[in-house]
């Protein structure tokens, strides 16, 4: 038989589904993105997942961060750090300096006119809040706000993004990074790699911060005792552009 005769059509397929793929509109409004290489759909539409996944990638051997007895590959820093951002801390206000987020640690560094080379750091709750400025070459298409957790009703010593606020209803995303393992390392017990995690909260009328998992299903049990959202968000919504979506329910719950 001749094997080469099955194996073209087989190919011509894969590529074509891969084409269709890359131009479906989802019904939030958003353009899933093409795959990034064979065979490989995106799993990570939030842009600061995905450049944490390409900073593990492109660190060069011998180019680790030190944290206790481990070495650690990629960065903790939010998009890599030296993001043009505001900073707010008290009757203090920074406007477009350069931010340096570290979501291991949860400590805000900032380069001014005095310290250009090497960034000075507020601790946890040092800072009320600041403001990472839209950079399209970094994936951040508008300005994303952080508040410090005792603001929102929070007790973690942690900065929550602010997806939606709204009268009634506002949606946060709280980025925290791990120490996972190197899976192609069998070597190095004592290498490990910053793995970001995304997670989302909310709060109601009763100003309480709780923790909601993303998903369609998830979403529509949390509020049915508030409204009806089962024709508000196709099932895969939430896969696809997940803070889009949480947009496009906690809008619909504050009408």
């Amino acid at each position: 038989m001749n094997t080469r005769k099955l194996f073209l059509p087989a190919l011509v397929s894969i590529f074509s589904i891969n084409t269709v793929a890359a131009q479906i509109t989802n019904p939030v409004g958003y353009t899933v993105p093409a795959p990034n290489y064979f065979f490989t759909v995106d799993p990570a539409p939030d842009p600061a997942l995905r450049h944490n996944r390409l900073l593990k990638e492109r660190t060069g051997e011998g180019v680790y961060t030190q944290v206790g007895n481990y070495k650690v590959k990629g960065s903790p820093n939010l998009f890599g750090g030296r993001i043009n951002g505001n900073m707010f801390a008290g009757d203090t206000k920074a406007f477009n300096i350069l931010l340096n987020y570290n979501t291991y640690n949860q400590e805000l560094g900032f380069y001014s006119t005095s310290n250009p080379t090497n960034a000075l750091y507020k601790e946890p709750g040092e800072v009320d809040s600041f403001f990472l400025l839209a950079d399209k070459d970094n994936g951040i298409e508008v300005p994303l706000k952080f508040i410090y957790g005792s603001h929102i009703g929070s007790k973690e010593k942690s900065y929550y993004q602010e997806v939606y606020a709204g009268t009634n209803y506002s949606v946060y995303k709280k980025y925290r990074s791990e120490l996972g393992y190197v899976s192609d390392n069998y070597v190095q017990s004592e290498l490990r790699q910053f793995d970001l995690v995304a997670e989302y909260f909310y709060t109601g009328a009763d100003k309480k911060l709780k923790k909601i998992k993303p998903g369609t299903a998830n979403v529509v049990k949390e509020f049915k005792d508030v409204k009806d959202l089962k024709n508000v968000l196709p099932d895969d919504a939430f896969s696809i552009n997940t803070d889009g979506s949480f947009e496009k329910v906690f809008a619909y719950l504050n009408q």
